[in-house]
Formats: C-alpha cells, sequence, structure tokens
C-alpha cells in the first residue's frame, strides 16, 4: 500500500514537473515573442514617403522604466488635430504608416512610435496593454507638450495589440478626441486560450492557465487585468471599432463583445467589414471604403476634427 501511494505521489511529482515546465515554455511564446526588426519592416511596409509624409523626426520618449522609440509627424496644415498610431504584436511604427493618410490630409500631427519589447523601444516583455497602456498616457502627455494641442484634440488609433492597448489607455484618460481600434482582441485568456488551439489543437488547452500564470510572474503583470472588454464600460469617448468578418486569427467576436459593453450614450460605431480581409488588412483591401467609414465616424461623433484640407 505505502509503495503504491509512493508511485502515485512519484508520478504525480512528474505531471506536476512536466506541467510547470510546457508551462513556462508556452510563456516565452506569450511574453517573450520574437519581434521583426525594423530593417524588415521597413522592407514590408516601405518609407513614410510612400504614405505622403514628410521625414519624421526621431523621438525618444521615456516611460515607466523603459524608452519609446517613434516618429512625430508636424503637419504643416491647420487641423488643429493630432493622432497617436499603436501597432500590432511583433510589428513596429513602419506597420501602422498605412493608416496615416486617414487623418494627415486633415491637417492632424502625427505620433506613431514602438510599443515596449518592440522595434527601437526597449523593455525585456510585452504585456498586451497591462503596461503599454501607461506608456500611451505618457506618450499623450509628450505628444501634447511637443504639438501644443490640448489633449481633446488627439485621437488614438491602434491595431490588434495597439487596438486593445487604445481602448485600455482610452479607459484611462477621458479627454481624448476619441479611440479607433482595429481587430481588437476581448481579453489577453481568451485570446491566448483561442490561438493555442489554433497552433497546437484543443489537447493543449489545459496548459493555458499554466502558462498565463507563470508568463505574468516573469513579465510582473497580471493577465487577468488585461481585458479591454471589461474596461469598455468607462471609455467615456466616441469608439471607432473595426474588425474583418472573417478575421480568423481574433475573430470578430472580440470586437462586438467590446463593442456591447460601451456605454449606450456614446457615439460609437462597429464596422464588420465583409471584404474576405485577413487579421487587421481591411484598410489594405478596401481603403476607399475603409476611409469612408472613418470619415464617417469622424463627422458624426468627433465634428470639426481637423480642417479636411
Amino acid at each position: 500500500m505505502n509503495r503504491a501511494l509512493v508511485i502515485i505521489g512519484v508520478v504525480l511529482l512528474v505531471l506536476l514537473a512536466a506541467y510547470l515546465v510546457a508551462s513556462w515554455y508556452f510563456s516565452d511564446m506569450i511574453v517573450k515573442f520574437d519581434t521583426d526588426d525594423l530593417a524588415e519592416e521597413r522592407a514590408e511596409h516601405g518609407d513614410p514617403a510612400g504614405y505622403g509624409l514628410p521625414a519624421p523626426e526621431e523621438v525618444q520618449i521615456p516611460a515607466n522604466g523603459v524608452t519609446l522609440a517613434g516618429w512625430y509627424f508636424e503637419n504643416p496644415g491647420e487641423g488643429d488635430c493630432g493622432v497617436v498610431l499603436m501597432h500590432g504584436i511583433t510589428g513596429s511604427r513602419y506597420g501602422m504608416l498605412k493608416y496615416a493618410p486617414l487623418f494627415w490630409p486633415r491637417g492632424c500631427d502625427l505620433l506613431i512610435y514602438d510599443h515596449r519589447y518592440h522595434g527601437g523601444s526597449t523593455g525585456e516583455y510585452g504585456t498586451y496593454g497591462f503596461y503599454e497602456k501607461r506608456d500611451t498616457l505618457v506618450a499623450l502627455e509628450w505628444f501634447a507638450q511637443r504639438s501644443g494641442l490640448p489633449i481633446n484634440r488627439i485621437g488614438m488609433m491602434g491595431e490588434s495589440y495597439g487596438a486593445a492597448t487604445a481602448l485600455e489607455a482610452a479607459a484611462l484618460e477621458p479627454g481624448v478626441a476619441f479611440v479607433a481600434a482595429d481587430s481588437a482582441y476581448g481579453s489577453l485568456e481568451a485570446i491566448v486560450g483561442e490561438q493555442a488551439v489554433q497552433l497546437f489543437g484543443p489537447a493543449l488547452q489545459p496548459l493555458v492557465p499554466g502558462a498565463l500564470v507563470v508568463a505574468g510572474l516573469r513579465a510582473g503583470f497580471d493577465t487577468d487585468q488585461v481585458a479591454p472588454v471589461e474596461i469598455a464600460g468607462d471609455i467615456q469617448v466616441p469608439v471607432f471599432l473595426s474588425h474583418s468578418a472573417t478575421d480568423e486569427y481574433t475573430v470578430p467576436r472580440h470586437s462586438e463583445e467590446i463593442y456591447g459593453q460601451l456605454r449606450e450614450a456614446g457615439c460609437h460605431r462597429l464596422h464588420l467589414t465583409g471584404w474576405g480581409s485577413k487579421h487587421a488588412d481591411s484598410i489594405d483591401d478596401d481603403f476607399g471604403a475603409y476611409q469612408a467609414q472613418v470619415e464617417e465616424f469622424l463627422s458624426a461623433c468627433v465634428p470639426g476634427f481637423g480642417d479636411g484640407s
């Protein structure tokens, strides 16, 4: 009997050790993922000039123990507006250049920066908005001081990882002009669980809770608190949500659930684009239609934002 208990105990310890090792391995994929370097990003997306932008001012913004590297574009127009653009996971500022033509013709200044742990910025881990939202608030303050614009003349637009970050930041800063989020996820737990199944099949689903716990311990954050869907009701500014109806990487249900939690009294838009686009590719596949949706949102919800020249 005692021997049987010992064997059972040993087996349980081995299983526990295996679970912890696997959790550590998969936590790497969550917070220590590979990122694209700026040369790769430039080759893929091109330079600012290709999007009708002038040469940018290279900026370094100290924020919460890291330094955010990015570009500041001062608009010669008289739009009296500004927009912060935030890229998706593994990417960089180059990936957000495609959104610049939505706002540059309006006369808006632009700030495009690399998230911590991405591109030219410093940082040891990516935390999906937990620390990044505070970085965004620092970037907003820097932008306001550099441009001379009040916060209520500055909007935020993010894609995927950046979209979730923009939403979380907006819940903390009620003074911004608006927040636009393309292909956002509702929570870290949900998106990690879904993508684990996509990549490895349902058999590895039980590893997700352990991997999240280890990831949180390694990077020093509470993974349960990364949940734009849970703070959406705190957002007091107009919200523009866009998501491809055929997105399989982050399914459109995430944006639908976020939209459902927004304040009913607010001016908001949800567009599920039907252009057959992959994740965060709607603007690439039909820029004109995408621009028309943004223009309608700004006209209805943020009147007077930019001069439209």
